[in-house]
């Protein structure tokens, strides 16, 4: 390896520690839930869900920081109907100093599939500002197999590491789809700061996934349990995000100054293959759709054959 490789080699893991040393607010937030939780509080939780539900409650109220995300019909229509030539246009996946976590090869893996189709699964947060960012890449690359309802807007933690990330939510969202079945799990809402805050708990089969794969030897074990997490069908995994939030305005120390871009303006910027937001979101969606069209057997066609999987699969 020449110098200038070891220098670029060097400087991505320097990237990589600081997003992880910027998660680790986040990350000890949500394992200690997780040491702390038992039966009990399972059952705890559920029984407030079922009062909620009985009493009214709305998937806004709910959801903590989806309550300042009304629907955005516009604004998802864009996001889950960029054109094919501008993906085509953007090529490769991120590049630069905002290039962080590649998908992660799972080698002799058994298949993970839900109703014969290979499944994606989603293990998230909403307070968590690499999920945000991550959410964006997700949305474009599976809107390109299937279709999305039921999207809402929101945005990250306003007291965590890109303080206000602008961002979309999966939680109560639906997706179908012919080729792939998706699974989301938004753990904890934007608050994410106490037990009350779940909104999702994970299935103990997702639990179990999320625990072998979300760990050393797939990512270093200081990393183990970060969010986002994405099985895709335990062929490829992405742990974080694969670029850096502040491409949406945001900064890396927390504030509560509500810095990002509009969620208008997010969808305007991936209309312009030139544009930093594009070229990152984008970039990072032609990656996963070059790995989803490993699940799918390279359907739809038109999709997996396209010039932007060609150069998303150089990522993988």
């Amino acid at each position: 390896m020449g110098k200038g490789q070891r220098n670029r080699a060097q400087s991505a893991r320097d990237r990589i520690v600081a997003q992880q040393a910027a998660a680790k607010r986040s990350d000890r937030r949500r394992q200690t839930l997780i040491a702390g939780g038992s039966i009990a509080t399972v059952l705890v939780i559920v029984v407030v869900f079922i009062v909620v539900k009985s009493l009214g409650g709305t998937s806004a109220t709910a959801s903590g920081g989806s309550a300042n995300g009304d629907p955005q019909p516009a604004v998802a229509k864009a996001i889950t109907s960029v054109p094919a030539s501008i993906l085509d246009a953007v090529g490769s996946g991120p590049t630069g100093t905002n290039k962080l976590s590649p998908l992660i090869s799972v080698p002799n893996a058994p298949a993970l599939t839900q109703g014969g189709k290979p499944e994606v699964l989603y293990v998230g947060a909403e307070y968590c500002p690499y999920c945000a960012a991550e959410r964006w890449a997700m949305t474009v690359a599976l809107s390109r197999f299937g279709t999305f309802s039921g999207l809402h807007f929101t945005h990250s933690s306003s007291t965590d590491a890109y303080s206000s990330t602008p961002t979309l939510t999966f939680y109560k969202s639906s997706y179908t789809s012919k080729y792939l079945s998706f699974t989301p799990v938004e753990w904890f809402n934007r608050n994410g700061n106490a037990t009350s805050d779940t909104l999702q708990a994970p299935t103990a089969a997702q639990m179990a996934i999320f625990t072998k794969y979300d760990a050393a030897p797939y990512v270093p074990s200081t990393s183990a349990g970060s969010f986002p997490f994405v099985d895709f069908g335990n062929k490829y995994l992405i742990v974080g995000a694969q670029y850096l939030p502040s491409i949406f305005g945001t900064q890396s120390n927390p504030t509560t100054a509500l810095l990002g871009i509009s969620w208008a303006q997010v969808a305007k910027d991936l209309q312009s293959s030139k544009s930093p937001v594009a070229q990152n979101v984008l970039g990072a969606a032609n990656m996963m759709t070059a790995g989803l069209c490993k699940l799918t057997n390279n359907q739809p066609a038109n999709v997996c054959s396209s010039a932007a999987v060609t150069a998303g699969a150089s990522g993988l």
